[in-house]
């Protein structure tokens, strides 16, 4: 089995606490709704905006290291080794 880099536990960790506190925030506000709640949530539609935010910058990152790594010269490094659909390999 492969070991996971850390670049790729952040990437899950962001992803998990953006998906996790999403769900929340979508709970509160139904509740909200349906206790006939008459204000307003803003401080939880700003954690859901910056949470979408921080998955968004870190997620970027993520793909541009990944981009760099599978890439020496220009040229693909898988393809220049000739394992250019054999993703089993």
């Amino acid at each position: 089995m492969k070991k996971w880099t850390a670049s790729h536990l952040i990437a899950l960790g962001v992803l998990g606490t953006d998906m996790l506190a999403t769900c929340w925030v979508l709970y509160v506000s139904r509740l909200a709704v349906r206790l006939g709640f008459a204000g307003s949530l803003p401080y939880l539609t700003a954690l859901v905006g910056a949470l979408q935010a921080s998955t968004a910058v870190v997620l970027a990152a993520y793909f541009n290291k990944s981009r760099a790594e599978n890439t020496r010269g220009g040229i693909v490094y898988d393809s220049a080794l000739g394992r250019d659909g054999d993703w089993d390999a």
